[in-house]
């Protein structure tokens, strides 16, 4: 099908057409490469013009031709000697116009192989450890395109369902009066929701087990909710606890019950948060039919992401593992997932028990009150008795690494990296990411063939096991650490690239005005606006202070600025975790979301994806080119695209957030939260030299154009060395900022995140908590350590203003 977008691309038969030159039907990159260097064709004395020949003359003017329907756009001389194609990067020897693969690369992706990528990935559950066909099928791509590649392996230790069970029983009769289904239904029109290998019920890391307790309802799950349950007098102690999907990952619903001493837990899909009371639900509509179940992994993320036996090293076939039992970041009571379907009957025998949910607060009633249910706690007079049967043992997972190695600073990468494992077919989480990961490969070979290399190495990664706690990219950033902190650019993420039609983005503010920069090139699908006019209008719409109004800002001038779509804070969830919270390299995450009605389900189907989000591939046809001009930009530019002003100004937004964090945390030991927020003057003293360090960044980067051009070409040798030494002490500048806010001590309690302005939450799951380690001492009450670490924060956020200016 072609793309109806306002850019779109040839079809395979015009392209082919196109490429019919000399009566020959050659490569898009033999037809260029020949044509512009008389590669194949002798040289003619007395026949040439420049020391070209006249047949490599007309060869180039068929290729201009072809560039000029390919790329919408190219440089043909009027007259004199013509050059070979020069890239950015590549400046001709007389310093004229010059071909920008960002326009070239625009109108490469293609719709049709975005879906023929998107049903391969998706053509059946390919579950972490277990399929390994598609790591080569991705390898053997890679390569195809001119990229090489290779398959790098981890030994995780994992777990599989073996059997599962929810019954609920009177005990004095031993009468079972419901026994979940615990079962996806078919829909006849998706072939996908009968696969033979779908998973049954089933959580990553959750616990072996079988018990069996009266059955308590717990709303969200939060600690907030146990803590409201507690002053309701209603305790969970041996109980089954029973709560909803959403407001925080689900291992934190897990190690919250087990906290407060329940035997297991139930985690049900409420229709009010993705069902029936959003609209028709699948194959009606898009959202969460009754019997669909959310699978997904109940690893402590907050603790550590990766492989529980390695903690903080790679797990290599060979590497030391610790004894399961020690392992911090796996919970110890079974749980399983349930659907709103197998949920209502346990709900209906919670009735006329404990409290009125409504009565706690009105927000712990669900939606499947519009069929007559009534949320109470309990706890109920029946019992529910959890099976939970899994087998552990370690298995090999396969990360697929790409590499375009860079043609003037190769030693320094951009990362671009989606993963491909899944719980089913996983069309939208996280195919529609590997769909456009490959297309992304594509077109950048496509560049390739043209004699285009980015100045610095790109790689593409493929990584596996994300699904159960982010364990392939996390074990390979662990091994490559090192190489990391030294080389590392930036990484970029597209985890499920569509599931909805909004867009979306988390990042390092070093990479906001580049984002910002980018989407306003690619056209929003079915419209006359950007990407970036679409996501500001519907940021707008959605709520004013969903935008990123700059409310600190530090002048007059910075205040009266139009307002921005809003980049979110990194916390955890998908796999930036390990670049951004432990290697600190500047990361970026992205998608087009907002219909999660089929998450980790059955129902995730291409089928369900193409009908009700993305029916021309176009949305991943944008994703596409977002990704591929945010890569080119960072991996090809003279001067790199980070921007140190956006994080000096946004640190002053962390303060800020800090002091309305501790605010509301409670006096203790005799001292109160007012006393301790006087010390955190300290942070905005550092913020100021952050601020001025990264004025003069800008400075630098003024002063290198003006004076000697990023490219640095020019005749003079002194001249030549001293804007290289310029250039290269900016670019290291710029992406070594990030490293400067990482302590190697980490967050006490959780030392393996390392990031002291931005980690995830220790409570908020996926949540970003800025400065970790002061937000969590205030929580604790304990003030006294509160002002150590405001001291510690407030000298990293020096160092790093200091190593700003050196030049």
């Amino acid at each position: 099908m072609r793309s109806s977008s306002p850019a779109t691309e040839p079809s395979h038969e015009e392209s082919e057409k196109a490429l019919l030159v000399n009566g020959r039907s050659d490569t898009l990159a033999s037809a260029a490469l020949n044509a512009t260097t008389g590669l194949h064709e002798p040289k003619q004395s007395g026949s040439s013009m420049c020391g070209i020949s006249k047949r490599a003359l007309a060869g180039l003017a068929a290729a201009s031709a072809l560039l000029l329907i390919f790329a919408g756009s190219a440089w043909i001389p009027d007259s004199g000697c013509i050059h070979g194609m020069v890239f950015p990067g590549q400046q001709s020897a007389s310093g004229d116009s010059r071909i920008d693969p960002a326009q070239v690369f625009l109108s490469i992706p293609s719709t049709e192989r975005l879906l023929e990528h998107l049903q391969y990935y998706s053509s059946g559950t390919h579950v972490a450890g277990i399929n390994h066909t598609q790591a080569a099928y991705t390898r053997d791509y890679f390569e195809q395109q001119g990229i090489e590649a290779k398959i790098v392996e981890y030994f995780p230790w994992m777990n599989y369902p073996v059997d599962q069970r929810v019954a609920l029983y009177n005990t004095t009769t031993s009468k079972v009066v419901f026994e979940a289904g615990l079962k996806e239904d078919v829909v006849p029109q998706d072939p996908l929701s009968e696969d033979p290998n779908n998973l049954p019920a089933f959580h990553g890391y959750s616990a072996d087990g079988n018990v069996t307790g009266q059955l308590v309802y717990a709303n969200y799950g939060t600690m907030d909710d146990f803590g409201a349950l507690k002053q309701a007098g209603i305790s969970v102690v041996d109980k089954i606890v029973l709560v909803r999907y959403g407001r925080v990952f689900r291992g934190l619903k897990v190690q919250a019950a087990e906290l407060h001493g329940a035997r297991g837990v139930l985690i049900y899909s409420d229709p009010a948060d993705d069902g029936f009371s959003k609209g028709k639900t699948y194959p009606d509509g898009p959202w969460r039919p009754e019997s669909s179940i959310q699978r997904g992994s109940v690893m402590r993320l907050q603790v550590y992401p990766g492989d529980p036996l390695t903690p903080g090293y790679a797990s290599t076939e060979n590497a030391p593992r610790i004894d399961p039992k020690d392992a911090k970041n796996i919970n110890h009571i079974p749980s399983l997932p349930l659907s709103y379907r197998d949920a209502e009957p346990l709900l209906r025998a919670l009735q006329g028990c404990g409290a009125n949910a409504s009565t706690i607060d009105g927000s712990w009633v669900g939606g499947l009150a519009a069929k007559g249910v009534e949320y109470w706690t309990g706890p109920s007079g029946l019992h529910v008795n959890l099976l939970n049967r899994v087998e552990y043992k370690t298995v090999p997972v396969q990360n697929v690494i790409g590499r375009i190695k860079g043609s003037e600073d190769s030693e320094h990468a951009v990362i671009l990296g989606n993963h491909r494992d899944a719980w089913c077919a996983g069309a939208s989480d996280p195919s529609s990411g590997s769909a456009v990961l490959l297309e992304l490969a594509r077109a950048l070979g496509e560049l390739m063939k043209l004699g285009w290399r980015p100045r610095r190495t790109i790689l593409l990664a493929s990584w596996d096991a994300e699904e159960y706690g982010l364990v392939g990219s996390t074990e390979w950033v662990e091994e490559k650490i090192d190489w990391l902190r030294a080389n590392g650019v930036a990484y970029i993420n597209v985890d499920g690239a569509v599931s909805g039609t909004a867009f979306a983005a988390q990042a390092s503010p070093t990479l906001k005005q580049l984002l910002y920069s980018v989407t306003q090139q690619v056209p929003y699908p079915g419209s006359n606006e950007t990407v970036y006019d679409t996501w500001l209008r519907q940021s707008l719409q959605r709520a004013n202070t969903d935008v990123d109004v700059d409310a600190d800002a530090d002048t007059d001038t910075d205040a009266k600025k139009p307002p921005v779509p809003p980049v979110n804070l990194l916390g955890s969830g998908s796999d930036y975790t390990a670049f951004m919270a432990h290697a600190g390299v500047s990361s970026l995450s992205m998608a087009f979301s907002g219909s999660p009605g089929a998450y980790h389900s059955n129902y995730d189907s291409p089928k369900r994806l193409t009908s009700f989000i993305d029916p021309g591939m176009q949305l991943h046809q944008a994703m596409v080119r977002i990704w591929g001009l945010a890569a080119i930009k960072l991996a090809d530019g003279a001067v790199i695209d980070l921007d140190p002003l956006s994080y000096a100004k946004d640190v002053r937004k962390y303060i800020k957030m800090l002091k309305k964090h501790v605010s509301a945390q409670p006096s203790s030991n005799g001292t109160t939260s007012t006393a301790a927020l006087g010390k955190i003057r300290h942070l905005h003293a550092a913020q100021r030299q952050l601020l001025i360090s990264s004025h003069m960044v800008e400075r630098d980067r003024k002063h290198l154009r003006a004076i000697y051009g990023e490219d640095c070409q020019m005749k003079s040798r002194r001249r030549h060395a001293n804007c290289i030494k310029l250039r290269t002490s900016i670019n290291e500048r710029v992406f070594g900022l990030e490293r400067h806010f990482t302590d190697p001590e980490g967050i006490p309690g959780r030392t393996w995140y390392k990031h002291v302005l931005v980690s995830p939450g220790r409570w908020l799951g996926y949540g970003a908590q800025v400065f970790p380690a002061l937000a969590e001492a205030a929580e604790d009450g304990d003030w006294k350590l509160f002002q150590v670490h405001v001291k510690h924060a407030a000298e990293t956020i020096h160092e790093a203003a200091w190593f700003l200016r050196e030049v």
